[in-house]
């Protein structure tokens, strides 16, 4: 009897076992891609480079952005002035595909941006970065746009937060101290502000709340360590970027697009697009599809 118990549990043994290794082996291999950043950079705006010589008038962008200032106003890490001339480097982003390539989104703590567009200003004299003076009312700003909303808008300053930039409107977290107004003017070209800082300038607004929902991203069949994913809310022109696989908060009642891009071992391009309307917190559940770049451009500029 002993003999038979012991033959019986070495079969069940054996039989779960088979099972086991038969669960492991119909368990799906995720397709698995390479980071997409390669690829976002050939389509990003190109970094401009203007010589200033102190000659008069101001510097226009390919996009419009127009851009006065002189020596009086930048100075070497150590304090010391320079000489003209002196470069000056802009990045100009007004859409949400520009946004989109650059991996840029508009968001300040945690809560969504209103944004009509940001840039960036940087100066160098011989290599070596400059920074711009506190308090120097020599370095003004237009940014292009054919309906400004008086009043509304801030002056938003990139900083970096981690692997990420963040913004603020609080100079002081920045340390620095300003008498000029925190908001754009409004002039014929758009919006119009003397610049406290040089880097990423957002002209934007909050939006929304600090409460509302997060969106999660799954797959069965895709694995998205290196997926892009990107939400867009046409409501207040944002751009929000999810980081391991979680994107937060988007105000309950908005209307969402989700883009998804990567790029497998081969160069292949993949997309996932969805539309949807928050009202919870959810997991979106992806499913990458083969594309092409003329694909993904219309898509994008279509936003």
């Amino acid at each position: 009897m002993k003999k038979l118990n012991l033959i019986a549990l070495v079969f069940l043994v054996l039989v779960i076992a088979a099972c086991s290794k038969e669960r492991i082996e119909l368990k799906p291999q995720l397709n698995a891609y390479s980071s997409p950043s390669a690829y976002l950079d050939t389509k990003k705006q190109a970094e401009q480079e203007f010589i200033i010589d102190g000659s008069p008038g101001p510097i226009v962008g390919n996009q419009g952005t127009t851009i006065w200032g002189g020596k009086n106003c930048v100075r070497l890490p150590n304090g010391d002035t320079i000489d003209y001339p002196f470069t000056l480097k802009l990045v100009e982003l007004y859409t949400p595909a520009d946004m989109i390539y650059y991996q840029m989104p508009t968001v300040s703590a945690s809560r969504i941006l209103a944004t009509d567009g940001e840039i960036r200003i940087r100066t160098f004299k011989n290599g070596t970065e400059l920074n711009l003076l506190p308090g120097c009312a020599g370095f003004m700003v237009s940014m292009p746009n054919d309906a400004p909303l008086p009043g509304s808008r801030k002056k938003f300053y990139g900083f970096n937060s981690g692997s990420i930039v963040d913004f603020t409107d609080d100079l002081s977290s920045l340390g620095i101290t300003s008498s000029q107004s925190s908001f754009w003017g409004i002039d014929t070209i758009g919006y119009n502000s003397i610049i406290e800082r040089f880097g990423w300038i957002n002209c934007a607004q909050l939006a929304g709340t600090i409460s509302g929902s997060t969106l999660s991203f799954a797959s069965n069949v895709d694995d998205l360590t290196n997926v892009a994913i990107f939400a867009y809310l046409p409501g207040t022109r944002t751009v929000m970027q999810a980081y391991n696989q979680s994107m937060g908060i988007v105000p309950n009642g908005s209307d969402v697009k989700i883009i998804a891009i990567a790029v497998d071992a081969n160069g292949n391009l993949f997309s996932y697009f969805q539309q949807l309307n928050v009202n919870a917190s959810q997991t979106i559940q992806v499913t990458m599809l083969q594309t092409t770049d003329a694909q993904l451009t219309a898509l994008l500029n279509s936003l």
